[in-house]
């Protein structure tokens, strides 16, 4: 890392001190999430502890994914993500499943796949209802189909509009449907709060799947955001864009990153207090959506030790909660005692 030496010693205290005894989730009338990579669990690790301190809702970050899941043709591999199910029906948290259907992550032989139209179209199917089926009553909500658009709007190029055209989203959300009619569906993306052409795409997709009787119930909008940008205002116009869908909004993978440059930085206090401000800006104009669109705000990963920035991008970012240590910082603090 750029600044070892800088991390180590920011490393000797906590950069905060806040009560951080009551539970976040408890504060607010929606859900709070997290990310969870299962094999951090234990039951005397700080991250359990936190993670089923303050957040009543989990998403899986990796483990329900095409590539775990389902590694083989075939062949299913259950058992952590099952593990991960009865974790939190252990400590009655709610299990947002992500993601059935996405252009990344996948195992070699979907990757791979070849077969006539027809052929396509069984396996596609086959995959999406052999883990609805087997997740039925666990899981209450999917995140169907991930980021099927690109930034100029259009449909992304991808295995399945390749090999099923354009109605494989469609066909998604009524093949999850008809395995299992509880649950509830989500189209899950990014860059929705600071793309407006993408924005527009996506919104406009949805109303058709609403005219066309499709079983979408939910939107989320992934959030990975920074102090330098979306503004404040842009943020508060995806919102509102967002909520005139009268879907449920899910902020479903929400991290603000202090290095979006990748600059030889520190996690300064008041760079930390720029990502509190910006974050409690976010939460509180979700706060203002109709309480019956509020699906729930999810963080994507508990500590900055977790997050998935500093080896996607090969930086140091500081975008969570919490510290390297677990400590609670400024974001937390202004979250679970909001101004």
């Amino acid at each position: 890392m750029i600044l070892a030496a800088g991390l180590a010693s920011c490393r000797k205290a906590p950069l905060v001190s806040c009560d951080a005894a009551q539970p976040l989730f408890a504060v607010y009338p929606f859900p709070v999430g997290v990310a969870i990579n299962p094999a951090e669990l234990s039951p005397s690790s700080e991250y359990q502890r936190l993670a089923t301190q303050h957040f009543n809702s989990v998403t899986p970050e990796n483990i329900f994914k095409p590539s775990y899941l389902h590694p083989e043709a075939g062949q299913y591999d259950w058992a952590d993500a099952d593990q991960l199910a009865a974790f939190c029906r252990a400590h009655n948290q709610r299990l947002h499943g992500h993601t059935l259907i996405w252009h990344q992550q996948l195992p070699g032989w979907m990757a791979n796949f070849t077969g006539s139209p027809a052929a396509w179209e069984a396996m596609f199917r086959d995959h999406i209802q052999t883990i609805c089926r087997h997740f039925q009553g666990q899981v209450s909500s999917w995140d169907v189909v991930n980021e099927a658009f690109a930034a100029d709007g259009t449909l992304r190029s991808t295995i399945w509009s390749q090999h099923l055209g354009s109605s494989y989203l469609e066909k998604a959300f009524r093949y999850a449907h008809n395995a299992d009619p509880d649950a509830l569906l989500f189209y899950n993306d990014y860059d929705l709060e600071s793309n407006p052409v993408k924005r527009r795409a996506v919104l406009a997709w949805l109303q058709t799947m609403q005219l066309r009787g499709v079983p979408v119930q939910g939107l989320g909008l992934q959030m990975h955001i920074s102090i330098v940008s979306p503004e404040n205002t842009q943020l508060a116009e995806a919102l509102r864009d967002a909520q005139q869908t009268g879907l449920k909004l899910h902020l479903s993978e929400i991290d603000v990153a202090i290095n979006p440059l990748g600059q030889a930085i520190t996690p300064t206090p008041e760079l930390l207090q720029r990502q509190a401000d910006k974050l409690a800006f976010l939460v509180r104009t979700y706060r203002e959506l109709p309480r019956a669109q509020q699906f729930g705000i999810t963080f994507w990963g508990l500590s900055d030790g977790n997050t998935w920035q500093r080896s996607y991008y090969h930086r140091d970012d500081y975008p969570l909660l919490f510290d390297d240590n677990y400590q609670p910082k400024p974001a937390f603090c202004l979250l679970a005692h909001p101004r």
